[in-house]
């Protein structure tokens, strides 16, 4: 369970209205995940429309890479963790308009949340109601999402699996970081190249859901 007391900082969550349709798909979604069964938890469900079911997930699991990174605020700080890294090999720099920014690793999240949130917000992105053809940006949009959020975990594994274990979220940690990856892959988010600093718990994972290797 998550201990509110050691949450330092969080950006605002995604709220869904309720009584909405993406209310009721986000239900589905959190009783899929409680079922235990993550693969047939991220297929969307007969009759729904795939990208509401796409948008939807994107909020919570949103939410969630949000809700776990706030754990660890106070010990994830610029003088510890100068830039946005996962391992010694992996450094990530903040690209915006085309220019690219290194930037510590609370600074990098900081503005990657800021900006997820805007995207949220975007009606142009993400339109209250989708037809079956998604706005093209929306899918653009989404796989940058995915990309960027999974830089978040590599980030925490690497540089703060000993402080999730003091905090006693590793486990959780891990199970949310199954289903984003179960996700990412049912849905094509992410690219060889995207997990390869993970990729031992990839590989893991992979084997466990019956996935192809990327």
């Amino acid at each position: 369970m998550w201990n509110r007391k050691k949450v330092m900082t969080m950006k605002p969550i995604k709220k869904i209205p309720k009584g909405t349709p993406r209310h009721d798909l986000h239900i589905q979604v959190k009783d899929g995940v409680n079922s235990g069964d993550l693969l047939r938890a991220v297929k969307c469900p007969v009759g729904q429309n795939v990208n509401d079911w796409v948008a939807v997930n994107c909020f919570d699991l949103f939410n969630e890479v949000n809700l776990t990174y706030s754990s660890i605020t106070a010990l994830c700080i610029a003088s510890k963790c100068k830039t946005m890294s996962a391992g010694p090999k992996m450094e990530y720099v903040w690209m915006e308009n085309g220019e690219t920014q290194q930037l510590s690793a609370p600074e990098y999240c900081d503005k990657l949340f800021t900006w997820v949130q805007s995207c949220f917000d975007n009606p142009e992105i993400f339109p209250a109601e989708f037809t079956d053809k998604p706005p093209k940006v929306f899918v653009e949009t989404v796989r940058k999402i995915f990309k960027r959020l999974f830089r978040v975990y590599a980030h925490m594994f690497y540089n703060h699996m000993e402080h999730m274990e003091q905090l006693g979220i590793q486990t959780v940690t891990l199970r949310g970081f199954k289903h984003f990856y179960a996700f990412s892959r049912q849905y094509k988010m992410l690219s060889k190249d995207d997990v390869a600093p993970l990729q031992t718990l990839v590989q893991d994972l992979d084997k466990e859901f019956k996935f192809k290797s990327l």
